[in-house]
């Protein structure tokens, strides 16, 4: 199956100019629709332009309610595929500022070191093969595709060498943006905030604790997230994650399971628990697989392949079984 590309720049501005021209659609049919005969010259003018408006009227309506849904459409896929790749170019840029700032911190304490063997006599100030002083401490990772798209990350760093604060900022030329912050405390704690595409607001607070074994990062945390939209409704998640990490190979594995309460899409106040395992390959493919199970048992399950989304719902989540597709409604 070839690969599958998505303009979701070109689908925004889709979106955008569907809701301009239903504005300008609104403008005319809620605009002035009774002239005097001294505007138009003639009565008969004045009555053809007011017969005009009373017969059309309701088409503009229409029209402006199919154009409100048009821009809805393309907006939502432009978001869709957008929040998929913040996340992937995210995460991307985050692994590349560890990485950059873990070969500072090597390269520093070698360097340490050789300065410390020579000073007590150890080693030769004047081998040739003798290391070289690190470069200035990285701060900011920024990725930009020549057309405007950005992806910014930056580090702040403590007395100690180890980050404190990392930011990811992500910009379209389109105007679709995403960031999120975090703040790392000395005893493990964390404390974030992230904007989503869709304008989602999310605060979370936590505790990571990490262990290194070889070429192996074991990561454990547990967190408590509070969720509020744009229209002002507000769900909470707590749960906990286990991920692993392979330094050399970029593979990487990660458990979660968390519960969460809010309204569900109609409104009404709903608690769902949910697993979620993520693997990503030595390629960097990504595959991201979702149970959530409501109160009653029943439930849905969605499976994202790089971008791809495929979902099962079923009476029985609770038991992983009796999934059929969403298509099948």
């Amino acid at each position: 199956m070839p690969d599958i590309a998505v303009d979701y720049e070109l689908l925004n501005q889709v979106a955008q100019k569907a809701r301009t021209l239903k504005g300008q659609v609104q403008a005319a049919r809620e605009g002035k629709q009774d002239y005097t005969v001294n505007e138009t010259g003639a009565a008969s003018v004045s009555t053809a332009i007011r017969a005009y408006y009373s017969v059309w009227k309701s088409s503009f309506k229409r029209s402006e309610e199919k154009l409100e849904k048009l821009g809805n459409l393309y907006d939502g896929v432009a978001r869709g595929w957008a929040d998929w790749d913040f996340r992937l170019a995210g995460e991307a840029s985050k692994q590349e500022a560890s990485l950059a700032a873990d070969l500072y911190t090597t390269q520093k304490k070698i360097w340490d070191d050789w300065q410390a063997a020579v000073a007590a006599g150890n080693a030769d100030p004047n081998d040739p093969h003798a290391p070289k002083p690190p470069a200035d401490r990285p701060g900011t990772w920024t990725t930009d595709d020549g057309h405007g798209n950005t992806t910014t990350t930056t580090y702040e760093y403590g007395a100690d060498g180890k980050p404190t604060k990392i930011t990811t900022t992500q910009h379209t030329n389109t105007g679709l943006t995403s960031t999120d912050t975090t703040n790392y405390h000395a005893d493990g704690t964390y404390d974030s905030s992230a904007t989503d595409v869709y304008g989602n607001v999310t605060t979370t607070t936590g505790n990571s604790q990490t262990t290194e074994s070889g070429n192996t990062k074991t990561t454990n945390d547990t967190f408590n997230s509070t969720t509020k939209d744009p229209d002002g409704k507000q769900s909470t998640t707590t749960g906990t994650t286990n991920s692993v990490y392979n330094t050399t190979t970029g593979h990487r594995d990660s458990d979660t399971t968390y519960t969460t309460v809010g309204p569900d899409k109609d409104g009404n106040q709903e608690t769902v628990k949910g697993t979620t395992h993520s693997a990503v390959d030595l390629n960097g493919h990504e595959v991201v697989t979702t149970v959530e199970v409501k109160a009653d048992g029943s439930g849905t399950k969605t499976v994202v392949t790089d971008g791809r989304t495929e979902e099962w719902k079923s009476d029985s989540a609770d038991h992983d079984s009796g999934w059929t597709t969403s298509d099948d409604d």
